[in-house]
């Protein structure tokens, strides 16, 4: 309600948002019931609640380990936890010092859900990244 006295032309403008969670899914709720979402960019700082995948059989092809994983544990932990060197660096998917090759299989983003494939050239981050089924890495 305060919004609009204090900034009337607050639907033309750009505008971007940072916070918890519940202040971010107010603001995006606002902006969409005004019809101009695209105009609002929100940055979250945790991650919201994805519901974990079916995981899968986790194969690391440089050392030739495969395990079976969950699809709610990051490809990170599941490597290191069967003795595979991984590289890492913040474990929270800013730093990129994770990313690895995906050769086979696929898939999911621990923060969206988003499912990644393997072709030519995909690289994943392993800290946010979990089995999405029977995957390969270059590790």
């Amino acid at each position: 309600a305060r919004l609009d006295e204090l900034v009337p032309d607050w639907a033309e403008r750009e505008t971007w948002a940072c916070g918890p969670a519940g202040l971010l899914d107010a603001a995006e709720e606002h902006w969409t019931e005004h019809g101009v979402r695209e105009r609002l960019h929100t940055e979250r700082f945790r991650p919201g609640v994805v519901v974990a995948g079916e995981g899968g059989e986790v194969t690391f092809s440089a050392t030739g380990r495969t395990v079976d994983a969950d699809g709610a544990t990051p490809l990170l932990d599941v490597g290191e936890e069967a003795g595979v060197l991984m590289p890492s660096g913040c474990r929270m998917g800013i730093c990129f010092g994770c990313v690895t090759p995906l050769k086979a299989g696929a898939v999911r983003d621990l923060r969206t859900g988003e499912i990644t494939e393997a072709e030519p050239g995909v690289l994943i981050q392993t800290c946010v990244s979990a089995a999405a089924g029977p995957c390969d890495i270059e590790r």
